[in-house]
């Protein structure tokens, strides 16, 4: 019983994190470290930022609960060939892991974030600053519309534990107070219960005010 009151109050803190931030999605970050010498990376870093987080926790598998937070910004293709994607980062101060994804993605339809087309792994620093992340080498068609997400995962696996474990992703993705394009922001939550019940939701991806900092290379 205490385990699973434990699983349930960790899972309302995962989703108060997910959905955490004033509106717009972009916050005063005063507290903020920035390593760069470079002074536009140093005032990035306390401008706002953007949450992407996924979290995990599971009660010996009897029940558990996953949740994600998923950041994109639309563009438009010119023709160019990309290697790298470069951003600007920082730790969550609850992280358990520094490792996060960005990369390009298709447009859909319906003009949202769609499939992966080319994706690279990077890792936050102790401070923030910025982050380059090589890509597979794409050429984006002029005049045709693709994402630039960023997101964070975990492994969904307490095999070797005997009781409750959980484990949180979190990354700041510094904003851009230049940029005109908006951020669009995703969420996503599950839980299993004991008993086989479950429940789950996914958000609709909601436009922001703002949009985090990246560059195409």
């Amino acid at each position: 019983m205490f385990k699973l009151g434990l699983l349930a109050s960790s899972a309302m803190t995962a989703v108060t994190l997910l959905l955490a931030g004033a509106p717009g999605g972009a916050y005063a970050q005063t507290a903020m470290h920035a390593a760069s010498r470079d002074a536009n990376a140093r005032f990035l870093c306390t401008y706002g930022n953007f949450l992407v987080s996924s979290y995990y926790a599971d009660d010996s598998g009897s029940s558990y609960s996953y949740a994600w937070r998923h950041v994109a910004v639309r563009i438009a293709g010119h023709g160019q060939t990309v290697r790298r994607i470069k951003v600007m980062e920082a730790q969550s101060a609850s992280t358990s892991r520094s490792a996060f994804t960005v990369g390009i993605y298709s447009n859909t339809a319906s003009g949202l974030p769609g499939n992966p087309i080319a994706v690279g792994k990077g890792k936050i620093g102790a401070n923030c600053g910025p982050v380059q992340v090589s890509i597979p080498r794409t050429t984006l068609k002029s005049n045709q519309k693709y994402w630039i997400e960023e997101r964070t995962s975990i492994p969904q696996d307490c095999s070797r534990h005997s009781t409750f474990c959980h484990s949180l992703a979190g990354l700041y993705w510094e904003a851009d107070p230049n940029a005109k394009h908006r951020a669009y922001v995703q969420t996503y939550h599950l839980y299993q219960g004991p008993t086989g019940s479950s429940s789950s939701s996914t958000s609709p991806w909601t436009k922001q005010t703002q949009a985090p900092f990246f560059r195409l290379k």
